[in-house]
């Protein structure tokens, strides 16, 4: 069999074989690439998405953050506040505590004089002057 004659009596079928091979073949590359297109957006807007609620998770996060540290510096002042009180207070007792053992020195000496009736000597300077160690 000559193969031109078979082209030429089969012609209109090969070619529209042919033809039809081609179109598929052109379908399936559009197809694929309207798919592949598709899964790009597609993975651009969840890239998008989760950009944009990452963002927010990460201003509410801050957002907590501060609020937290506000409250922190609140109560910082409030304990400086309470902390400048206890030290007057201590201040303030420790001026009693003096008080109280002049006060005590006093009596004892009172006491001794009219006990023994001998006036006791005033301490040195040096030793009416020192303070106690508060530790």
């Amino acid at each position: 069999m000559d193969l031109l004659g078979f082209l030429a009596e089969h012609s209109a079928a090969i070619w529209g074989a042919l033809s039809g091979v081609a179109g598929g073949i052109g379908m399936f590359l559009v197809s694929f690439w309207k798919v592949s297109a598709s899964f790009e957006r597609a993975k651009l807007k969840m890239a998008s998405d989760a950009t944009s609620a990452e963002t927010a998770e990460r201003a509410a996060f801050r957002a907590s953050l501060m609020d937290e540290l506000s409250g922190l510096r609140a109560q910082i002042k409030e304990c400086e506040t309470d902390k400048n009180a206890l030290r007057e207070r201590l201040n303030n007792a420790e001026a009693e505590i003096m008080v109280l053992k002049a006060s005590n020195e006093i009596m004892e000496k009172w006491v001794a004089f009219f006990r023994d009736g001998v006036v006791p000597q005033a301490p040195s300077l040096a030793a009416a002057t020192r303070r106690p160690v508060v530790v």
